[in-house]
């Protein structure tokens, strides 16, 4: 029989409302239908690891410190060894392939560690400072209240520690205080825990807070702990040789309103006295996004040195000058184009050829080939909670508790080591070994041969 298409659309319609009463009957009057979202928003994770998951061929609960409202544990790696804080704040040492228990040593102590020839250094809740030999043997303690402490720092044969506004110097030998020093000014806000030493001059930076805040350095003699000169606007030094300090200066709100014709200034300061001994001045030029803005600080107008090569931020270009043949007016040896300042942050470091980068939004990694200037970011579309670099290995911790391993040379995933948790501290290595540490526990990999050399 032949409906023509005018009588076929009246049946599709009414078969289609026969089936609707029919739905309704069936499921009743308060029939619910899926709702549209008012957002739906889908984020691909584009290059995901595809690489095998690995098993640790050891693992280790280790004592968790509340430091600032989240938790952090204290453990170092060095020559085959894993030293750590375990249960009751105590220093254990293990074998770093086996992690066959060597010794214990202690009780109570705080999460702030340090190794050097030989030596490990610790702090107990009630602020002194104890050595004991890899061994395990005690060598000395010595109580000085350094309590809350931030850093222990051998050099040389003196033991620094520091503590906010005071700075001690102990005999590394004996561990008796040689002097101590602190800064009373209330203009003083914060001390670093890097310290420099040179020549019998000990340096160290402060944050100091007045009309202008800044940086400021600080010079004391080494034998005494005297201050012998501080530099305000000074940041902590490029390079320290010859009794000479090259130290960048801070600009920022002092004269420097020209915002297209931009310079970086470099004090030379003597090491003894801090006399001013000459500066260097290095210039370039930029086109201010918005006419009259000054862009002032890290990818616009920073720097940092490597061997004889000097790095300069700036802005959309990146420079490199040779630091050691400087003349007024010098001109760059290399420029790239920089990432976009607005999303990457310098670190300050060059790597296998290329400068390090870090995303302001995600934290991932990017690398900027200097031999083409071409920019990788990777791993792409991950947002890393803990970024480490060793030899030839990225290991990239994210927040779902995946501790991802990269290739650095050729950016592929190697790895992954599944943790359980969200929490991430440094990873650490020694030989062809890392240990990942994760809400409280320490994981040992041993690496594959790709990933150990430099």
């Amino acid at each position: 029989m032949f409906i023509n298409p005018s009588q076929q659309m009246k049946r599709i319609v009414a078969v289609s409302v026969a089936s609707s009463i029919i739905a309704c009957g069936l499921l009743g009057a308060s029939a619910a239908f899926a709702e549209k979202p008012i957002i739906s928003s889908t984020t691909p994770m584009y290059g995901a690891v595809s690489a095998p998951a690995v098993k640790p061929m050891w693992s280790l609960p280790l004592a968790k410190f509340d430091q600032d409202g989240r938790f952090i544990t204290a453990a170092l790696a060095e020559e085959g060894r894993l030293f750590a804080l375990v249960n009751g704040g105590q220093l254990a040492a293990y074998d770093g392939t086996s992690g066959r228990m060597l010794w214990k040593y202690g009780s109570g102590l705080r999460p702030v560690l340090a190794y050097e020839q030989g030596s490990l250094y610790g702090l107990t809740t009630d602020g002194a400072v104890i050595a004991v030999t890899k061994n395990g043997s005690k060598q000395w303690t010595t109580a000085i209240r350094a309590n809350k402490a931030e850093s222990i720092v051998p050099i040389g044969d003196t033991i620094y520690v520091t503590q906010n506004f005071t700075l001690f110097a102990l005999d590394r030998a004996t561990g008796k205080l040689r002097w101590k020093i602190t800064e009373k000014d209330s203009l003083y806000s914060s001390g670093s825990s890097d310290i420099i030493v040179s020549k019998g001059v000990v340096l160290r930076s402060y944050l100091v807070q007045g009309a202008l805040t800044s940086n400021q350095l600080n010079a004391y003699d080494q034998a005494t702990g005297k201050k012998l000169w501080t530099a305000f606007a000074h940041f902590s030094p490029l390079l320290v040789k010859d009794g000479l300090v090259y130290s960048v200066l801070d600009t920022f709100m002092r004269g420097d309103d020209d915002s297209s014709n931009r310079s970086l200034q470099i004090a030379v300061l003597d090491l003894v006295s801090g006399k001013n001994k000459g500066e260097r001045v290095y210039n370039w030029t930029v086109v201010p996004e918005v006419p009259g803005q000054i862009e002032s600080g890290g990818a616009n107008g920073s720097a940092f040195l490597d061997g004889n090569d000097l790095y300069i931020y700036q802005g959309k270009m990146v420079s490199k000058y040779n630091f050691s043949s400087y003349s007024p007016n010098s001109k760059a040896i290399q420029r790239w184009n920089a990432p976009d300042p607005k999303e990457y942050y310098p670190l300050y470091s060059i790597y296998g050829g290329k400068l390090l980068y870090q995303s302001f939004r995600n934290h991932s990694m990017l690398a900027l080939k200097t031999t083409s200037g071409q920019s990788v970011p990777f791993p792409f579309g991950i947002q890393p909670v803990q970024t480490d670099i060793f030899s030839n290995g990225l290991y990239v911790a994210r927040a779902d508790g995946t501790l991802d391993a990269y290739n650095f040379a050729t950016t592929k995933p190697v790895f992954s080591v599944k943790t359980g948790s969200s929490e991430f501290d440094p990873t650490l290595k020694s030989g062809d070994m890392i240990y990942v540490r994760s809400g409280g526990t320490l994981l040992a990999v041993k690496l594959p041969a790709s990933l150990t050399k430099s």
